[in-house]
């Protein structure tokens, strides 16, 4: 397999490039293209063929995209090319060259009102988030039509800014012990980078051996949590105080973020029955604590 990983840079990224090790594979990164990583510009069709071109894959991997909402709001027209414009560039490029291609996607493409959706339900966004990730899927199934798109919940996992994460956010600001009202409504669903990471080596080897026939693939950890139910864990894992967080219904009452989007992970090939489930109790912990300012023994 040879495969190329565009946005090898980001969180889930960077634990696909490392499954794929012991492979011929390749990364790209923009802003953060160090560590042998491959810079290119995905919003670039040369740039996109001038690798595609040079490494001839028979897989590739799609992981670019923009989640921060702060950039939704400050850099609309940026924010959705990295969403929608690279996709369909991506998946033009790897129709070209007769690569297989995966598609990263998200549960956002839904509203949160009809929990749990499987792979055929039909999207409704709530946000331009959202709108601009199925707007990508359709841009991927329209120039490369027998493409995978994988639709993932929040991930989390190791990172190299407290912010990268929604859940390594919250447990800095936890640690500051300043008030903290967070919100107790709209469910999220974390699931560990790595785990994703391997489900996106295993349906890359399945595309390639034609074990791969849905368009559309789901993937989740299966336990929910609130943004205030994730704090009191961090707290209470870390002998932290809890008594300045406070519930809320921030997100709810914003109208634009999914109550619950719960995705049913279903029609895989039977090779997905092994691939190691991380429990979110036992997995946060050393993804949160170096990004504790003020951490204290954990409590007995």
């Amino acid at each position: 397999m040879r495969a190329v990983i565009f946005g090898a840079s980001g969180l889930l990224g960077r634990s696909v490039l490392h499954t794929f090790a012991g492979t011929s594979v390749t990364g790209t990164g923009f802003s953060r293209s160090s560590n042998g990583l491959v810079r290119v510009d995905a919003t670039s069709a040369g740039d996109i063929e001038r690798l595609l071109d040079r490494d001839r894959p028979s897989v590739v991997v799609n992981c670019v995209g923009e989640r921060r909402p702060v950039a939704w709001a400050s850099t609309p027209d940026q924010a959705r090319g990295r969403n929608v414009v690279t996709a369909r560039l991506i998946a033009e490029g790897a129709r070209r060259y007769g690569a297989r291609l995966l598609h990263i996607s998200s549960d956002y493409v839904f509203d949160g009102q009809a929990a749990p959706y499987r792979p055929n339900d039909r999207p409704k966004p709530l946000n331009v988030y959202g709108r601009w990730k199925l707007l990508a899927e359709q841009a991927v199934l329209a120039a490369c039509p027998d493409a995978a798109v994988l639709r993932l919940p929040m991930l989390y996992g190791p990172v190299q800014f407290a912010a990268e994460t929604n859940l390594t956010d919250i447990a800095r600001q936890v640690s500051l012990g300043a008030r903290l009202e967070l919100d107790d409504v709209c469910v999220r669903y974390p699931t560990h980078a790595d785990e994703a990471a391997e489900v996106c080596r295993r349906l890359a080897e399945a595309l390639l051996h034609g074990q791969c026939t849905a368009s559309v693939i789901h993937w989740s950890a299966s336990q929910g949590f609130t943004k205030y139910r994730l704090a009191l864990m961090v707290a209470r894992r870390f002998g932290l105080s809890d008594e300045h967080i406070r519930a809320g219904k921030a997100d709810a009452t914003r109208g634009d973020r999914p109550l619950d989007c719960r995705l049913v992970c279903q029609g895989l090939p039977a090779a997905f029955d092994s691939i190691r489930r991380r429990p979110f109790r036992t997995e946060f912990p050393p993804v949160v604590e170096p990004w504790l300012l003020f951490p204290r023994p954990v409590a007995s």
